[in-house]
């Protein structure tokens, strides 16, 4: 499957995220049919006129999401934002294969998911961390359910809980460990696997500034050349730009919908201890602010 442009008649409730577009676009609402470029990347994830709905103790259903395309190319950094309650984790959740979609289709690398995505793997607002464990055993775990054997799984978490920056921890448990070092473990505990997308439900969201600022700029380490795709939602305007290659704005809820879609111009590597301070991301940060910033005040309104 390939990431192609817009056909006729489809909804422009789309995304396309390639690793090369020829121009800055930019598609809002109000009855927009985008016409994209030519595009010929793989896409490693696809939404296809998805709704998700759940239902009330009324009887009545609840529509969290209503006709959402999304396309993500391999190899690429996608970020989501949204007002609270508007249906982010739940795009997440059916891209995981944890949520079968009310209607719809999902695709990855072409092929109809049906069931648990085995191409990926997640990374939860909190961490999935089991206290009984240690943090190498806690990093191998993934391996332990693939079959992989006792001995290689343990020398693959080793060179993991190295490599995220734990070394002299891995016989340690969770709860000897501050919130950084454990969204380190998590963070290996998703990468040591080789997934082929990796999706990020607001990891980070519950640290410090600084202790985030370091987190997001390892999790850009590892990403880096890496061939990975990223799903990463989050409610922060500026890490959804600091980290990206596109940023997708989600409608307020119910029904939920993409509104907007900004790609993400800013040259790599980025430097984002003092990337905000530029003023390409100053400038991207309004536009992007400009929708969002109203979808935010028609959260406020239903509250």
């Amino acid at each position: 499957m390939r990431c192609g442009p817009l056909t006729e008649g489809r909804s422009w409730l789309s995304i396309r995220l390639c690793r090369v577009q020829p121009r800055h676009r930019t598609e809002c609402s109000a009855g927009y049919n985008a016409v994209l470029p030519t595009l010929d990347h793989t896409c490693a994830l696809r939404f296809e006129a998805v709704t998700q709905s759940f239902p009330k103790p009324s009887g009545e259903a609840h529509t969290a999401l209503e006709g959402v395309n999304l396309d993500a190319a391999a190899g690429t950094f996608l970020s989501v934002v949204g007002p609270s309650g508007c249906g982010k984790s739940t795009l997440l959740n059916i891209a995981a294969g944890l949520l079968q979609p009310t209607s719809g289709a999902v695709s990855v690398f072409g092929q109809r998911l049906d069931g648990v995505n085995r191409r990926a793997s997640y990374m939860f607002q909190q961490d999935a961390l089991l206290p009984w464990k240690t943090v190498r055993e806690n990093v191998a775990l993934g391996l332990t359910f693939r079959g992989q054997s006792a001995a290689e799984s343990n020398q693959l978490a080793g060179e993991w809980v190295r490599r995220v920056g734990l070394q002299g921890f891995g016989d340690s448990y969770p709860a000897q460990l501050s919130g950084g070092m454990r969204k380190r473990a998590a963070m290996a505990q998703s990468w040591i696997v080789d997934p082929d997308i990796v999706l990020m439900d607001e990891p980070f969201a519950a640290l410090d500034v600084h202790t985030r600022l370091r987190m997001e700029n390892e999790i850009l380490d590892l990403w880096t050349g890496s061939g990975k795709t990223v799903l990463f939602i989050t409610h922060d305007l500026e890490e959804a730009i600091g980290l990206s290659d596109e940023v997708a704005v989600l409608s307020v809820g119910p029904a939920s919908r993409i509104i907007a879609r900004h790609k993400v111009d800013l040259p790599r590597p980025r430097n984002l201890i003092d990337i905000r301070t530029e003023s390409g991301f100053q400038e991207l940060y309004k536009t992007i602010w400009s929708g969002l910033r109203q979808e935010v005040l028609r959260s406020y309104e239903q509250d």
